[in-house]
């Protein structure tokens, strides 16, 4: 019986003329044994897309194998993984890099966002690792620099089989600037774009690595990141989807330091309670002056979800800010400098002004 053939050459996800996971289910056979041969050319695209695909052809039970023409990047490359039999086109690439994924909203939306794009990742890493026989270790290397695989090294690395057929030239990207140019040459013909128009040569691509991205590149996706993020991305050079990684990183390691300090300070209080207050359990309250020193050393954050905070109008006199912070740093002689009894002495001393501080700063 000849295979049923399914393509997958376009964009991954759920937008006009992109390859849904819908589309792939539908062309599945009803009986879930008849064989099927599916063939891609894909620049990748929606990371859940991308799995959802994965995950309806790997459950398929029918005999399946799978063509490379000429083209599997990102998500489209992880899709591959669900077949043993994989050839790719002489002139066939894949290329394989960690999720990524535009994040907005306040630090707990963010902080969620990273850790179900880690989860994403190392699910992908375990998949890559088990088709390729490659160590974990290894693949996350590959992934973090976002490595092209012509033919030869995709067969030599594990991804693919065998080297089969004709070259393909398939359907040109809709954006080519950060690929290499051989990669570029190699699928769509020397000076090949999107657009069909010649690349530009006030823009040459390098011959072996993704074009870095620039200060406003990295500015515009990212406004909230800090100084120290942005140089570190500009002087190694590293493409968008690289910066994107490394921002999901850096959000991760902070998340995880500030936690570990919370708990620290949380740990702290309750022995300094204990200590000095032992018949008067209300005299502190632990979590809302934790957030507080946390805030104040992060920065104040909108506790309202969507909403971002607003300027506030110039009154006379000081603000309950700089009340507080000056009856907190009248107590730290007192506290011999620690700060968490400094905290808890200035509360007792000046009852309301710790929530005039707090609204000021949420308003």
């Amino acid at each position: 019986m000849q295979p049923k053939t399914i393509r997958i050459d376009g964009v991954i996800g759920r937008g006009p003329n992109e390859v849904t996971s819908d589309f792939v289910r539908e062309q599945l056979p009803a009986n879930g044994s008849d064989p099927i041969a599916v063939k891609i050319h894909s620049e990748g695209g929606s990371v859940f897309e991308g799995f959802a695909i994965y995950d309806a052809l790997a459950a398929y039970a029918g005999p399946k194998s799978l063509s490379i023409e000429s083209s599997a990047f990102s998500i489209a490359s992880f899709i591959a993984m669900a077949f043993d039999d994989v050839a790719i086109s002489p002139n066939g690439f894949v290329m394989i890099h960690n999720p990524a994924a535009m994040i907005d909203g306040d630090d707990e939306e963010m902080a969620a966002s990273a850790e179900l794009l880690a989860s994403l990742k190392s699910q992908m890493i375990s998949a890559y690792s088990r088709r390729s026989g490659k160590s974990e270790d290894e693949i996350k290397s590959l992934m973090k620099r976002e490595t092209y695989l012509n033919a030869e090294q995709a067969v030599a690395m594990g991804f693919a089989q065998r080297i089969a057929g004709q070259a393909v030239m398939g359907r040109p990207f809709a954006r080519l600037s950060n690929m290499p140019h051989g990669v570029v040459a190699a699928l769509f013909g020397a000076g090949s774009g999107g657009n069909t128009e010649p690349l530009s040569k006030e823009k040459p691509m390098s011959d072996s690595l993704p074009v870095a991205a620039t200060l406003q590149e990295i500015r515009q996706a990212f406004p909230q990141a800090k100084s120290d993020f942005v140089i570190k991305c500009l002087e190694r050079s590293l493409p968008m989807a690289s910066v994107a990684s490394a921002a999901v990183e850096e959000m991760m390691t902070e998340n995880a330091s500030l936690r570990a300090e919370v708990q620290a300070m949380k740990e702290e209080m309750a022995k300094a309670k204990a200590m000095e207050h032992p018949d008067d359990p209300a005299a502190m309250e632990d979590e809302e002056i934790v957030e507080e020193m946390v805030e104040a050393k992060a920065g104040p954050v909108a506790k309202s979800r969507g909403v971002k905070p607003v300027a506030k109008a110039k009154t006379s006199g000081p603000t309950a800010s700089v009340r507080w912070g000056s009856a907190v740093e009248a107590c730290l002689p007192k506290c011999n400098g620690n700060k968490v009894k400094a905290v808890a002495m200035a509360n007792r001393q000046n009852p309301g002004l710790r929530q005039a501080y707090l609204a000021e700063v949420n308003g």
